[in-house]
């Protein structure tokens, strides 16, 4: 890769390493192409760009024609996308809807009569410029994992995601979806035998919490930061953080933003954590929530 390519065609190339759908991939490549250097070094690089967005485009175009052969298979997928994903799990009217629509603001449909929420619904929940995407299943109900009221389709959604809300406004409802989730091998919060164990977080959706707190203990399931990167001299960009594992160290931050900076990394000054503003670290610093990193090079 050209030595000087911009800091845009970097956030691009950033941004295609993390997307986790074919379209985002997609429209990565096409930043990149629009921001990839112009001179003839960066021919090949084109060339290269080029060729990864027509064999994208070719699998995608596959994909959608097998769908359609196929029809309605008997699974639900829900793309991932932002920083992670949280699932919204819960019976008959116990408030699902009411705490996306609380956290995302997407307005989903909320009425007193059971089963309002007829396929999932997904919102994305802003967590200081960092994206979590939630979903909110339709509901659970006793022998969802046998088979009734789609349930088998619509744990394996819960299977995948990357953490659980189960909402509940008593323990009978919470019981309710613990069991349904254990049948089908998914524990919550606790190791069990034979069992794939979930980090979840319980809910009463009608009772007052204050909204920042509230989001604080849904990013928390997650184990994850958010990290804001800035360039020498220039501003923090406040808009697309890094989202990284707990405990990520600068050598983490620099791997996410370009492999050619964790192999040429020299130091890095941080704002947030550090005793100074600015602080000059090593690469094996350790990073805290929403911290401010500038990567020398």
């Amino acid at each position: 890769m050209p030595a000087n390519v911009s800091f845009e065609f970097e956030r691009a190339k950033l941004e295609y390493d993390q997307a986790n759908s074919p379209e985002a991939k997609l429209a990565a490549l096409i930043n990149m192409q629009r921001t990839a250097p112009s001179h003839k070094g960066g021919e090949n690089l084109r060339k290269d760009i080029s060729k990864k967005i027509s064999l994208l485009k070719k699998d995608m175009e596959k994909k959608k024609k097998q769908e359609k052969r196929k029809g309605r298979g008997s699974s639900i997928a829900i793309k991932k996308e932002g920083v992670g994903q949280i699932v919204i799990l819960g019976v008959p009217n116990s408030g699902k809807s009411t705490l996306l629509n609380k956290l995302t603001g997407i307005g989903a449909k909320v009425a007193d009569y059971p089963f309002t929420t007829t396929k999932p619904e997904v919102g994305m929940m802003d967590y200081f410029g960092g994206k979590v995407q939630l979903v909110e299943l339709p509901a659970i109900v006793d022998g969802s994992s046998k088979g009734k009221a789609s349930g088998p389709e619509l744990l394996s959604v819960a299977r995948n995601a990357d953490a659980l809300i189960v909402v509940a406004r008593n323990a009978w409802e919470k019981a309710v979806v613990e069991r349904e989730l254990l049948d089908v091998g998914i524990s919550l919060n606790r190791k069990a035998r034979g069992k794939e164990s979930k980090k979840a977080l319980f809910l009463d959706a009608f009772e007052e919490e204050e909204l920042e707190a509230l989001k604080e203990r849904v990013f928390s399931l997650l184990d994850k930061i958010v990290v804001y990167t800035k360039k020498p001299g220039g501003k923090v960009e406040k808009e697309k953080p890094l989202g990284l594992p707990l405990h990520s160290t600068v050598k983490d931050a620099a791997r996410h933003l370009h492999k050619d900076f964790e192999k040429k990394l020299r130091f890095a000054r941080v704002w947030g954590s550090t005793k100074y503003p600015g602080q000059r670290v090593s690469k094996d610093y350790k990073l805290k929530n929403r911290d401010v990193i500038e990567v020398s090079a």
